[in-house]
């Protein structure tokens, strides 16, 4: 397949949703904003019916792969439009699933072919399961300080969404082994934080740009996932394609590709007495055919494999 058939339909609202658009178009793909065919109305999403004309038969003809984010009102649009025999549609789930969220969706989404990053909602909802994806850098980028002679830094930046507790213990535990730590959590407005926490505590996120040169100029990424995803995170990713150490609340890991016990520490019980011989041992590059199996041209790839076939 090439590039050219693919057609992308997804968010463009905030930095890492431009990035991943412009790095699908620098592969060759089309990709078009969401916010094109609908808008946000009393909570709502509605479609925008003059801008759907564009969307053709003749014009969704010339794909054969469509992968549309997280709206399936508009799946069942293009479902309508489009010849299965010639092109392939696809709901990509790229957050894991809430009941709030399911509430108004669920009669939409059972009319669609939808596919998930996380084996949980996979198997709970009898989705289709494809690995998570990023783009791997044409070459490491060389960071400041690369002498050693700074330290270690560990980075973190992430919304709170009940991760404070378990973020503040990693924090300090770093610390005390004289780790520099980089931590940015945005706060929830009616929760409560330590006094002492104030300076990593924000009321907004890093743009994209500058989170990614956070995590390059930083030694280990640190991720707290929320309490039942097992699938893999953007953030895992980042870590992996950057060659950075990865501190992670998300057991799953263990039984993937991505796991080395010099690369990954699973925060979970035991792990504090662990965490001053990871952080002495050396980072191990995985093979290249690891890093490949989480690129965005493998990720397409799975999507037409004859088992993903209805």
């Amino acid at each position: 397949m090439k590039m050219s058939e693919v057609l992308l339909i997804k968010l463009d609202t905030n930095g890492f949703e431009r990035f991943y658009n412009r790095k699908m178009q620098e592969c060759g793909c089309t990709v078009l904003p969401i916010s094109d065919f609908r808008r946000e109305k009393y909570g709502l999403s509605v479609l925008r019916p003059l801008q759907l004309r564009q969307l053709t038969p003749r014009y969704l003809a010339q794909y054969r792969l469509i992968v549309l984010f997280e709206e399936p009102a508009l799946f069942l649009y293009l479902k309508k439009r489009i010849d299965p025999s010639r092109t392939k549609l696809v709901l990509w789930n790229w957050n894991i699933t809430n009941r709030t969220w399911l509430r108004g969706n669920a009669p939409l989404r059972r009319q669609c072919e939808n596919w998930t990053f996380d084996a949980v909602d996979a198997k709970k909802f009898g989705w289709k399961l494809n690995e998570q994806f990023y783009f791997a850098p044409e070459a490491l980028p060389v960071r400041e300080n690369a002498d050693g002679k700074a330290g270690l830094t560990a980075f973190s930046a992430c919304v709170d969404k009940g991760r404070y507790p378990m973020m503040k213990e990693m924090r300090e535990a770093l610390r005390r082994q004289g780790v520099a730590t980089d931590f940015c959590l945005v706060s929830e407005p009616l929760r409560r934080y330590a006094a002492e926490d104030a300076a990593w505590i924000k009321t907004k996120g890093l743009p994209y740009e500058e989170f990614l040169q956070h995590t390059i100029q930083s030694d280990i990424v640190v991720e707290v996932v929320q309490s039942r995803q097992v699938g893999i995170t953007v953030r895992a990713l980042e870590a992996m394609f950057y060659h950075k150490k990865l501190i992670t609340n998300n057991a799953a890991i263990r039984k993937t590709p991505l796991y080395h016990p010099c690369n990954v520490l699973i925060w979970e019980p035991g792990a504090q007495e662990k965490l001053p011989a990871f952080l002495q041992a050396a980072y191990q590059p995985l093979p290249e055919a690891v890093e490949k199996r989480y690129t965005f041209a493998a990720w397409l790839d799975n999507f037409l494999q004859p088992g993903a076939a209805d």
